[in-house]
């Protein structure tokens, strides 16, 4: 069995001197601290660009011709291979060296990202945004991998929290980052934000981050495994994106779900006999890796949830610009990154399950502040429910990954991460997926008897996003206008106080079951940890 506690650093040179003391931090470079900084502005890069795109899709519409169905697709192509291939990732990471995987795949987003900034047609553009997946897909997993190799367990969780608060900075840094560049350039120049990013953290990368060859055989690549899982994954996101579009009913829907779940099924069992398994099934024998997983990924769900709600809300309802909808979610990363910081000191205190469920509950609070908000609300009430939302989940989510990271040893650091990774990313499609479909049933039913009177294609815009009501609305005459704004942001309010309860609610019985599970302890800080045996 690996002792979890003797995690050396893979940035420590070969030649270093052989580390002195009893200190947690013996054995570990004290470059770690600027290979964090690193692996920071690589995150930031991979969720900048995940948001940038939605800022541009009303020029893509324009420029390329881009129907509804294309522009989905624009934004779910980059979902849909990011999420599936990351269990790949993290498995290639133990296999091939985790820093090797980070440079070529920031190499392949580099590429990516030029080749999406020159496209002419949407076609292009969906296939070099899926390309730009795959190069995330691998640049998490290494990412989180590298943080957990490289520092000592009561460092840990500090520095998974600071990770997670600049994942979640580029969420909103994105439309902002993004809206000011199409005030003056053409779309493909939210692009261009990723170049010189990419460019400056390969070259940090591969100066500061000391390549250490794998200590473990690592017995080739379960090839089977990679596209029992890469399809599976795929098929069961299909689903849940196109579930809002297409009905959850339609046989396309409803396939590509049974044939998902039937898949990912067959890889579970497929792991158990697999020489080099994709998915170590050892971990799932770790209580503290599979609840902290689970809190995560719940905190993804329905935290994604409230971004795609609050996005539209703000540029839809409240007609908010696109470069200040992004400003207007700054106070969720700034809180977020606060109460990173507070919660391994909490930790210490109360132990890492109360913080964790505490952050869970605050992220429910979040959600139901905005069951108060309407058609007219002034951004009290969304700075209000942005304040209990960042704050829950600052103090949730690096405490809830570096408590299940905790057990795991290094020669699985990497198929650990990628399962994490994986987990979160498709809960957090999923929860899109899922709150996005109620938002928009109700919105839907509320508003389909005020669109009598209207051109058919005009009136399935309007049914298809509030952010086509405005157009629309233009138009038509002064009073139906008035009337077409008013009854579509009642109708969209409706949805949004509906799918913020559902959400609130997961979060409410996540933290009752993240306490009843998890161990007593600073699980972050190696308090109580489980060993694989």
């Amino acid at each position: 069995m690996s002792n979890p506690n003797s995690l050396v650093d893979s940035t420590r040179d070969q030649s270093d001197p052989a580390p002195t003391g009893n200190d947690d931090a013996a054995g570990f470079s004290p470059r770690r601290w600027l290979v964090l900084a690193v692996l920071c502005l690589v995150v930031t890069i991979v969720e900048v660009d995940a948001t940038v795109v939605n800022i541009a899709l009303p020029s893509l519409a324009v420029d390329l011709s881009a129907s509804a169905s294309d522009l989905a697709w624009v934004n779910d192509s980059y979902i849909l291979t990011f999420a599936a291939l990351m269990l790949i990732g993290g498995r290639l990471g133990d296999q091939f060296g985790h820093k090797r995987l980070l440079i070529a795949c920031l190499a392949l987003f580099g590429v990516s990202s030029v080749l999406c900034m020159t496209a002419t047609s949407t076609a292009q553009l969906v296939a070099w945004r899926a390309m730009l997946g795959v190069g995330g897909a691998g640049i998490l997993p290494a990412s989180l991998a590298l943080v957990t190799v490289s520092f000592p367990k009561g460092e840990l969780g500090k520095a998974i929290g600071v990770l997670s608060a600049m994942t979640v900075l580029g969420l909103p840094l994105g439309p902002v980052l993004g809206g000011y560049l199409l005030n003056h350039f053409w779309w493909g120049s939210v692009f261009l934000i990723n170049i010189p990013l990419v460019v400056v953290s390969s070259v940090a990368a591969q100066l500061l981050i000391k390549h250490r060859a794998p200590e473990t055989a690592p017995g080739g690549l379960d090839l089977p495994g990679v596209l029992l899982s890469t399809v599976g994954t795929g098929g069961l996101l299909f689903s849940a994106i196109e579930g809002p579009h297409r009905g959850w009913t339609a046989v396309p829907t409803v396939g590509a779900g049974v044939a998902g779940v039937l898949l990912l099924a067959v890889f579970v069992l497929s792991q158990r006999k697999a020489k080099a398994p994709v998915l170590d099934l050892r971990l799932l024998r770790l209580r503290v890796f599979v609840v902290g997983s689970l809190a995560t990924s719940l905190s993804f769900f329905v935290f994604s949830g409230i971004m795609f709600v609050l996005t539209q809300y703000l540029q839809g309802v409240l007609g908010y610009q696109p470069l200040n909808a992004g400003l207007g979610l700054v106070p969720l990363a700034v809180l977020f990154t606060a109460s990173s910081v507070l919660a391994g000191p909490l930790a210490a205190r109360i132990g890492s399950r109360a913080v964790i469920a505490i952050g869970l509950v605050l992220v429910g609070v979040g959600m139901l502040a905005l069951v108060t908000a309407d058609a007219s609300s002034s951004y009290t009430i969304i700075g209000v429910s942005l304040g209990f939302t960042g704050f829950g989940a600052g103090l949730n989510v690096g405490q809830a990954i570096a408590a299940s990271l905790s057990a795991v040893p290094k020669e699985l650091a990497g198929v650990a991460s990628g399962a994490s990774h994986w987990v979160r990313q498709s809960s957090g499609a999923l929860g899109i997926a899922i709150l996005g479909s109620v938002l928009a049933s109700v919105y839907s039913d509320r508003l389909s008897s005020h669109l009598s009177g209207l051109p058919g294609e005009s009136a399935d815009k309007v049914r298809d996003s509030v952010g086509a009501v405005k157009a629309v609305a233009g138009g038509l005459g002064t009073d139906r206008a008035s009337d077409l704004v008013r009854s579509a942001g009642s109708a969209f309010t409706g949805g949004m106080h509906l799918a913020m309860v559902v959400g609130a609610v997961l979060s409410f019985v996540s933290a009752v079951v993240v306490f009843a599970l998890l161990p007593k302890g600073n699980l972050a800080n190696g308090g109580e940890g489980e060993g694989i045996g």
